[in-house]
């Protein structure tokens, strides 16, 4: 008896944690453009970052000037990364019916154990 209320937490607190995850990801891509606006004069300014990492400075540039050319020439692109958030919410609002009863629903933790096996090499 005590294993299963130890699975079961644990269940949900993975659960928690996936759907945290989903949700942070999801809604940190629709300000995409906003966010490299305010993240590149603090990177441009960190004298001591941009000499430890200066790979790391090229690369945010090259993304930012990506998503700022991207976006002013072709602004439907916009709609991938919306799209793409809107997923990750949706994703993460189906786990909920889990988190609330994790034995009614276990097919939804089988088939998220599952994506996991078949995602990581």
């Amino acid at each position: 008896m005590t294993n299963n209320i130890a699975l079961q937490q644990r269940i949900r607190f993975l659960l928690i944690f996936f759907i945290c995850a989903l949700l942070f990801s999801g809604l940190t891509a629709i300000p995409l453009q906003w966010e490299l606006e305010l993240l590149m004069p603090l990177l441009e300014r960190s004298t001591r970052l941009s000499s430890m990492f200066p790979i790391f400075l090229e690369w945010i540039q090259r993304i930012n000037d990506g998503v700022q050319n991207g976006y002013g020439q072709y602004p439907f692109l916009a709609y991938g990364t919306d799209w793409l958030a809107f997923g990750h919410v949706a994703i993460a609002v189906a786990f909920i019916g889990a988190l609330r009863d994790p034995i009614k629903n276990i097919w939804v933790i089988n088939f998220g154990i599952i994506s996991c096996l078949l995602i990581i090499p």
